[in-house]
């Protein structure tokens, strides 16, 4: 896919009628992998797929630490996922500090 002038805002249609920020968005959403949680009443399991772009390309983490007691997994792209994290991570040290109780 290349950058043209139609593709910076989701309102905006090109000629042919296409949304270029959907057709992106569902690329990225191709790119992304599988999360699958369980729970029962003590437990809880996360498991993920990794797999790496390529061959010369590590594998990325898919499972963050929030808190001391609860955590995330990212299915979708890591980027994406670690903004995520961080937000969620300032929010549990905030409210730890607010109500000195945690979240």
């Amino acid at each position: 896919m290349f950058r043209n002038q139609y593709d910076t805002d989701i309102t905006t249609y090109s000629p042919q009628g296409r949304v270029h920020q959907i057709e992106y968005a569902m690329e990225a959403v191709k790119q992304g992998s599988a999360v699958v949680g369980l729970r029962s009443q003590d437990y809880v399991v996360l498991a993920t797929l990794k797999r790496s772009s390529s061959e010369l390309a590590s594998n990325q983490r898919k499972l963050f630490e929030i808190d001391s007691h609860c955590g995330i997994a990212i299915a979708g792209l890591t980027a994406d996922g670690r903004v995520l994290t961080r937000f969620m991570r300032t929010e549990c040290h905030n409210y730890r500090f607010v109500y000195e109780t945690v979240m």
